[in-house]
């Protein structure tokens, strides 16, 4: 089964998230993968999920699988099994960045096997929760809900694993950087002269362990705060775009509908018309 419709993207947050029982013959390809974070939570069967040029990963009972943005989703359910997994596509708060662990595999994809009975029962009612609140009504609540459940499965994938990195100091310095002055002009240049880092270098350092480029995280987090705007305030769009940092209302426009396929003024009628 691939499903094809189209997504509202909102970094940060569940774009979407489902408990799927399927078997042999159900498969999902998406080559560019998607500009969002895939995680994985294999109840029970076994399901195959491509690894680059390193072949594909088993997922089977009590496998947690991450996939960053822009890798190749290729997974299926094998032969004589039904793969029974919780899933969820979402945008990361940058604060979950130094938990999320690296690469601990041949290829591009974070996979833990999950041994602790409680903390297989902790993670699977986290990820419970994490589908369960998408039907909250209160939509705030609803986002903060599904966010806070989100984070508790970060926080136990960080916890049980042997070799969980922690974001270079220069690299979180400039993470906070971005998220106190998101709505200033903001130059690779001068972030790195304030970690004592050269353009390129930062730049490289940063997408290594974000996994998407400075001016991609800064961009997301300036949408983050617009969209709150958008959907809880009745300020124009002109003023929101200026007051989040795009330098002309008619550019935050254009960025916006390219990245959630949709207007702002469009984007805010949905989520008035509870269709987000």
């Amino acid at each position: 089964m691939f499903h094809t419709k189209k997504q509202y993207t909102h970094p940060p947050g569940i774009l979407v998230s489902d408990h799927y029982i399927q078997s042999y013959g159900y498969s999902c390809y998406r080559p560019q993968g998607t500009k969002d974070w895939l995680i994985i939570y294999t109840l029970s069967g076994k399901g195959s999920i491509y690894n680059g040029t390193n072949g594909y990963l088993s997922c089977e009972e009590g496998t947690l699988t991450i996939v960053s943005p822009g890798i190749t989703q290729d997974y299926f359910t094998e032969q004589g099994f039904i793969w029974n997994k919780m899933w969820a596509h979402f945008m990361p708060r940058l604060t979950w960045m130094d938990w999320i662990p690296s690469s601990n595999t041949d290829g591009p994809l974070i996979q833990l096997t999950i041994q602790n009975d409680s903390s297989r029962k902790a993670i699977e009612s986290a990820f419970s929760r994490v589908i369960s609140y998408r039907l909250y009504g209160d939509s705030i609540l609803r986002d903060e809900l599904t966010l806070n459940a989100l984070e508790e499965i970060i926080l136990l994938v960080a916890s049980h694993n042997p070799s969980k990195r922690e974001l270079d100091s220069r690299v979180q310095e400039v993470l906070n950087i971005i998220t106190r002055n998101y709505m200033d002009h903001i130059l690779i240049e001068d972030l790195g002269k304030s970690v004592c880092l050269s353009p390129s270098r930062l730049s490289h350092l940063f997408k290594e362990q974000v996994g998407d480029s400075i001016m991609e995280t800064l961009m997301k987090y300036r949408f983050q705060q617009a969209e709150q705007l958008l959907k809880h305030t009745m300020r124009p769009i002109t003023e929101i775009a200026l007051a989040v940092g795009f330098p002309s209302p008619d550019y935050f426009s254009r960025q916006f509908s390219s990245h959630y396929g949709v207007t702002p003024s469009n984007y805010r009628k949905k989520f008035r018309e509870g269709m987000l």
